[in-house]
């Protein structure tokens, strides 16, 4: 029996019957095949994709322009709380803590290497060496920071006569010892890490002389100032 599919004959072998319900059903199912398939795929992008955004958004890291002063000050809260007071040497150590804390903190994230980090500002990739640079900047502003403090209250106890004039040179000299407590406790950084072991502390080391220390300290208004 001759039958036309699509125009051309197609003959069925003696005893065969055409069951078009069969064909019908059987396309449906091809179809249904490939929804599921399409739709499989589909979903299977969107998860990827969702990890992709979730890994990325773990991996995003703020840059605060108040992560180092919130690490200086919660360090100082710890030594007037041990110690009932403080002054400007518990200051610059704990400038130089802060640094080591941070720097500690920006090498544990990149330890692995087939890890990566993304800046919340703009999600551009943020490597080592950035947040590093950022770090050293945020020294230098706490630097300029603390200066700018220690040379308002000296011209305030000028002004009261409490002192004949502002100590500048003290001042200055007290910039000097920022930087030498950066390097002692990064040193300190280095040599705990190799040795392994725990986290750094707050130390007494004096950077610079006596007699600065003297003269800053006469200043007063220490603790409300750095809180």
């Amino acid at each position: 029996m001759p039958i036309s599919i699509s125009n051309y004959p197609v003959y069925l072998q003696e005893g065969l019957k055409l069951n078009r319900e069969c064909l019908r059903s059987q396309g449906n199912q091809n179809e249904d095949q490939k929804v599921f398939h399409r739709d499989s795929l589909e979903v299977s992008k969107l998860l990827k994709n969702r990890e992709i955004l979730m890994d990325k958004i773990n991996n995003t890291v703020i840059q605060s322009a108040t992560s180092f002063s919130d690490t200086r000050a919660g360090i100082l809260k710890g030594a007037r709380e041990e110690k009932g007071q403080y002054g400007y040497s518990d200051i610059v150590n704990a400038c130089g803590l802060s640094y080591a804390k941070l720097y500690s903190e920006i090498e544990k994230r990149h330890d692995n290497e087939q890890e990566q980090y993304y800046n919340a500002a703009d999600g551009t990739l943020l490597t080592k060496e950035e947040e590093i640079e950022w770090l050293d900047k945020q020294y230098e502003q706490e630097v300029e920071w603390q200066k700018s403090c220690a040379r308002i209250a000296a011209q305030g106890q000028v002004i009261q006569g409490n002192i004949p004039e502002t100590p500048t040179k003290e001042i200055e000299e007290l910039e000097d010892a920022f930087y030498q407590a950066r390097n002692a406790y990064m040193k300190l950084y280095n040599e705990s890490k190799q040795a392994g072991r725990g986290p750094l502390a707050l130390q007494n080391f004096i950077f610079g002389n006596s007699r600065m220390y003297e003269m800053l300290n006469r200043l007063g208004n220490l603790q409300e100032r750095v809180k």
